[in-house]
């Protein structure tokens, strides 16, 4: 937990171990912060560190303290900024950017062993479960930490628009926060063909505030028949309210953009995952049901599932009854640097 800097365990590990040496870079042509061990020139452990959807991306305080902290104790801590994902928006193409940042990552004289360990919080937890799929990057990766991901884009989208999720064959009420909401149709949005439609849906959706109220009522405006054969199911489809439609419209939907759709989830990918995978998530996440992650842990045999009960989605609550919690979390962080470590001695 020496991520979230609480003053004093702060101060002893920058007295003791000195400041990391901090630089703002790009890896792979993705933006990022690399984080090194204040002393030596390595080799160390590479961690390969993907933010969640927030504004400040990987320049936020969390990132910052995450980064620093991981080089503080001897690890080579990288932060990615795949394009879009600041604003709400993961694609295929986020997935490409954090894949070969983490094979460059990898690659470098700096990381021992020719290993990188994927750390991801929200949807950079999803990104990197779907990046350590990957054929040319899986041999690579020492073990993946995932905090509240988003694991199957299908069921989010069936939650966002008809507060339900599907669970033991059945239908089960549940109403995600509006935030989530946005953050889906961005994703959905941007993963249209390039032209007018997704200009101005995108437009449209990024002159929302991100914790707009209902962000998706708008939508019901637009006319399916000014739209074209990709947008006009899209936007249908967010705009239905009625569960008894959503997999009909789901089906209509365009072939390829049911291709992104499966291409964002990882539990479709969760068998080609080799390395250990440690999942923690809420109980009751404001976002996302406990069913996604149980659904991933079911489909990924490396996985090990951590439930947070002080976890609203991928931020604690510091408090001293929730210590028990606190220790959990940062065990599942200490088993994957631990990983990380042993494993980083032999190249694949």
């Amino acid at each position: 937990m020496a991520a979230y800097r609480p003053p004093v365990l702060g101060a002893a590990l920058r007295r003791g171990l000195g400041s990391p040496r901090v630089e703002h870079t790009t890896v792979a042509d993705v933006a990022a912060t690399e984080y090194r061990p204040a002393r030596g020139a390595g080799p160390w452990p590479a961690v390969l560190v993907v933010p969640g959807v927030t504004r400040d991306g990987r320049r936020h305080a969390a990132f910052v303290g995450i980064g620093r902290a991981l080089a503080a104790t001897g690890q080579l801590a990288v932060v990615v900024e795949p394009e879009g994902l600041a604003g709400g928006e993961l694609t295929p193409r986020s997935i490409e950017q954090v894949r070969d940042a983490a094979v460059s990552t990898a690659a470098r004289p700096d990381a021992r062993g020719g290993r990188v360990a994927l750390v991801g919080v929200s949807g950079g937890g999803s990104l990197s479960l779907l990046a350590a799929a990957r054929p040319e990057l899986a041999p690579r990766v020492s073990a993946v930490a995932a905090l509240a991901p988003c694991c199957d884009v299908a069921e989010a989208m069936r939650v966002v628009t008809t507060n339900v999720v599907r669970m033991n064959g059945g239908l089960v009420p549940f109403t995600p926060g509006d935030f989530f909401r946005l953050a889906i149709a961005r994703s959905l949005v941007a993963c249209l063909d390039p032209g007018p439609d997704r200009d101005a849906l995108r437009a449209h959706l990024s002159a929302l505030d991100d914790y707009a109220a209902d962000p998706l009522a708008g939508l019901s405006a637009w006319r399916r028949s000014e739209l074209g054969a990709q947008a006009g199911p899209l936007v249908e489809l967010l705009a239905n309210r009625d569960c008894e439609r959503f997999d009909d419209l789901y089906a209509a939907l365009p072939e390829s953009l049911r291709e992104a759709v499966r291409q964002l989830s990882p539990t479709l990918a969760a068998e080609a995952i080799s390395a250990p995978v440690e999942l923690v998530v809420a109980r009751e996440d404001k976002y996302i049901p406990l069913e996604d992650a149980r659904s991933f842990g079911r489909a990924c045999p490396t996985a090990r599932l951590t439930v947070i009960e002080s976890l609203t989605h991928a931020v604690p609550r510091l408090a001293l009854a929730e210590a028990r919690d606190l220790v959990r979390l940062d065990g599942a962080l200490v088993r994957v640097l631990a990983r990380a470590r042993a494993q980083s001695y032999s190249r694949p």
